[in-house]
């Protein structure tokens, strides 16, 4: 169920152009997803019944919030840690972003 939703969510949001500000919260590197998750079941159908955002805008905005959590999250890691590599494995390192 999982990977179905992903391969949903990925492609929808390929096609999204434009982005919708979400609300995270990241705290040294705790994440809560749940203020996004939220968002989105309290708003996403009335925004999308008044054409205000379509799914594929939805998707977009999601993924690249969801990048930035975990780009900022892996910084700080990175940092407390002295490092300059990191290694994304798993579904995640699958994701278009994550690939070079």
């Amino acid at each position: 169920m999982i990977q179905v939703l992903y391969i949903t969510l990925s492609s929808l949001a390929k096609k999204g152009e434009k982005f919708i500000d979400l609300p995270y919260v990241v705290k040294g590197m705790d994440v809560s997803f749940s203020g996004i998750l939220s968002y989105i079941v309290a708003t996403a159908v009335e925004q999308l019944n008044n054409n205000e955002c379509t799914p594929a805008y939805l998707c977009y905005s999601l993924q690249e919030t969801l990048f930035a959590i975990l780009v900022e999250i892996t910084e700080r890691a990175m940092a407390q840690c002295d490092k300059n590599d990191v290694l994304i494995v798993g579904g995640v390192g699958c994701n278009d972003h994550c690939k070079i």
